[in-house]
């Protein structure tokens, strides 16, 4: 696969160019084609920011990916500026506070919660879709700082709930959670309540409670991961669990990295401990949705299914939701299933729910 680039620049515009060249597997790239664009995923993208971090000593936020509504962001040209001007260094992303995904107007701030492995890249062609006057902030997962790292779903709430008061002390808050963060967002907006602030919005997209708590074993775990893996990386590939039932678990993992490297999910330089640490937030995450149970009251809530899930799995999630707020759920169907509804053609349809759901709350307010 190849492309053009456009112009060749200087020093800092030709290393950031070899960057993408070796991660996308490019002989040369435009520099003016987003990261994505070319066929980057998030963990390219984390790979890519640490090798700018390495070569140039300069940390460039995750934020720069998400910036620039009406254009692309994530592009050589865009980063080497960032680099030159060293904007990284005096503006850096606290790696469990909230990040800038997209800076706004003078309207009320919109906060965007993790989904299991606590990537915000997801969220990226949403964002930009939002309405530009308000302010979007991710909050990431926080780092597997134990071992072995097996919090409660109230205490990644409270965390997040903690960096979030720190920065935005004042309300109203509105919250996105996609996934698992639908059950963090949920968490955080009855804590919120109780402490009196108000909660504009609650946006669950695609978020199921848990209704057993037994846990699967590391094989079930380790397949999952694999599918959740390749779906988010944006090459779907699958290891099924009774292929890695007579492997142990670094073999096991050790497949993973080989078939997404296969697919092109990975780097070939992607090693073990890259996949080691996401995994490790992946199975904490899923460990602490299946021993969690909605039961903080909350205000308005604004329940977004996928419409290629499970209608029956759908009804039961819908009903859970109910009994935490006395005012009807208010249900949404966007096309697609758990991921590209999330990404083009779909994300449009569930970015007009949302402004809807933000417009209907700011009046209600």
């Amino acid at each position: 696969m190849t492309a053009t680039r456009s112009v060749r620049g200087d020093s800092v515009e030709l290393g950031v160019a070899r960057i993408y060249e070796d991660l996308l597997g490019l002989d040369e790239v435009d520099i003016h084609a987003d990261f994505f664009a070319l066929g980057g995923h998030s963990l390219l993208a984390i790979q890519m920011l640490a090798r700018i971090k390495k070569t140039f000593g300069t940390v460039v936020p995750i934020s720069a990916l998400f910036e620039h509504a009406d254009e692309e962001a994530a592009t050589v040209s865009v980063l080497s500026g960032l680099v030159r001007r060293d904007l990284g260094v005096r503006l850096p992303d606290s790696p469990a506070g909230p990040v800038t995904l997209r800076h706004g107007g003078d309207a009320d701030p919109v906060f965007c919660v993790h989904p299991a492995g606590g990537d915000l890249v997801g969220f990226r062609e949403l964002v930009r879709l939002l309405p530009a006057e308000r302010p979007v902030y991710g909050l990431p997962a926080p780092p597997a700082d134990t071992q072995p790292y097996e919090p409660e779903l109230s205490d990644i709430a409270r965390h997040h709930l903690s960096r979030l008061t720190e920065a935005h002390p004042t309300g109203p808050y509105s919250l996105i959670g996609w996934s698992l963060g639908g059950l963090i967002a949920a968490e955080m907006a009855g804590l919120l309540r109780e402490a009196g602030a108000r909660v504009d919005l609650l946006a669950a997209v695609d978020s199921y409670p848990a209704e057993e708590t037994g846990a699967p074993d590391e094989t079930a775990i380790l397949s999952a991961f694999a599918t959740h893996l390749g779906r988010v990386l944006g090459r779907p590939f699958s290891v099924p669990a009774d292929d890695l039932r007579q492997l142990t678990f670094d073999d096991g993992l050790a497949r993973v990295l080989a078939t997404a490297r296969e697919v092109g999910a990975v780097s070939s330089d992607t090693d073990l401990s890259e996949l080691l640490s996401w995994l490790t937030l992946f199975r904490a995450h899923d460990h602490a949705r299946r021993h969690h149970r909605l039961n903080r009251p909350v205000e308005h809530l604004v329940l977004i299914f996928a419409s290629d899930g499970d209608p029956v799995a759908q009804d039961r999630a819908a009903a859970s939701w109910q009994r935490i707020t006395r005012y009807p759920v208010r249900r949404h169907l966007v096309p697609g299933d758990h991921y590209s509804m999330l990404t083009e053609p779909h994300v449009g349809e569930l970015a007009a729910i949302l402004t809807e759901a933000l417009a209907t709350s700011a009046a209600r307010s």
